[in-house]
């Protein structure tokens, strides 16, 4: 019997040390100039013609351009069913 309280308290002190450790950092999301960049770096790779890796590249470049596509970028839609007035 003791035995088996011991066993019983032993495996509960490992599940409560499991529940205590510490949680994953917390990762940031990457800004649009990581992104950008990071599009460049992979444009700069790829085997495209002259033609294709310029018109790419100038669509990458133009400062109006966003790379994220997080959700606060999407316009909220309304249901299906709604009525407009």
């Amino acid at each position: 019997m003791q035995r088996s309280l011991a066993l019983t308290l032993a495996a509960f002190a490992l599940v409560l040390t499991g529940c205590a450790s510490q949680p994953e950092p917390y990762e940031r999301p990457y800004t649009d100039a990581e992104i950008k960049q990071f599009a460049l770096e992979m444009l700069s790779r790829s085997n495209l013609s002259y033609e294709d890796y310029e018109k790419i590249r100038a669509a990458l470049m133009k400062p109006s351009h966003r790379m994220s596509n997080a959700i606060r970028d999407v316009e909220p839609q309304e249901p299906a069913g709604a009525r407009r007035g």
